[in-house]
């Protein structure tokens, strides 16, 4: 019986010293940042181990769950996006033709209350696709998007979607996405160029494209002439 309130001491005085060093300590948390530093192009290279592919989904499952590790939950304003921007152009290096990070970049990361932080991801979206509209349209569209809604700037607009004009397997809407933001900047002209070249250089389109690319210019035509009646 001796033995056993011995043991039974033992246990509540182990428990008041873990409760006591709880109570000590439970405001001291470690500073684990949100965004990780990024490493150089050779470091990650050398890390990969000769599997960049590999290495790629874990450095970009790592970034998706930036900040929300063990048990935190961090608002998207307070994140380093200038990092972030540098971990998309990093992983594209390993990667650059998995839509994984774009993905993250407009769908998520894009949703900062932090208004201006959004200029990194459609500059990234930018850097990722306008060398190859024919395959990475969707990504300069959600660029375009994001910079005439988000940052409302019509110029940054239409520098992500001028390179769709040109993607000839895209969508019809996508390749006609540049004459809109013309037309939103004023210069009918343009948008009505766009929408004739498209006409003039598609087979087979859809009769109702087809329908609205008439009427598009039709429209746009008289509206050019009425403004030209009007200059005294």
């Amino acid at each position: 019986m001796r033995q056993f309130f011995k043991i039974y001491g033992l246990l509540i005085l182990f428990a008041a010293l873990q409760f006591g060093f709880w109570e000590m300590t439970q405001q001291n948390l470690p500073d684990m940042g949100i965004v990780p530093d990024v490493p150089g192009t050779i470091a990650v290279k050398a890390l990969s181990f000769g599997d960049e592919e590999f290495y790629f989904r874990i450095l970009a499952l790592d970034i998706q769950n930036a900040g929300d590790s063990f048990g935190r939950f961090t608002e998207l304003y307070k994140y380093d996006y200038k990092k972030l921007y540098a971990w998309f152009t990093l992983l594209d290096t390993l990667d650059n033709e998995s839509n994984y990070v774009p993905f993250l970049a407009s769908y998520y990361f894009s949703q900062t209350q932090h208004v201006s932080d959004v200029r990194y991801v459609i500059d990234y979206l930018y850097d990722h696709s306008a060398s190859r509209p024919e395959k990475k349209y969707w990504w300069l569209a959600q660029a375009a998007y994001l910079a005439e809604h988000k940052l409302r700037d019509n110029d940054l607009a239409l520098k992500m979607a001028a390179p769709l004009e040109h993607a000839d397997s895209a969508p019809l809407w996508i390749r006609q996405l540049p004459a809109f933001v013309h037309e939103k900047r004023g210069e009918m002209d343009d948008a009505l160029r766009i929408i004739q070249h498209i006409q003039n250089n598609t087979q087979d389109i859809p009769p109702g494209e087809l329908r609205f690319m008439t009427y598009f210019v039709k429209d746009r035509l008289h509206k050019l002439d009425s403004a030209t009646q009007k200059e005294p």
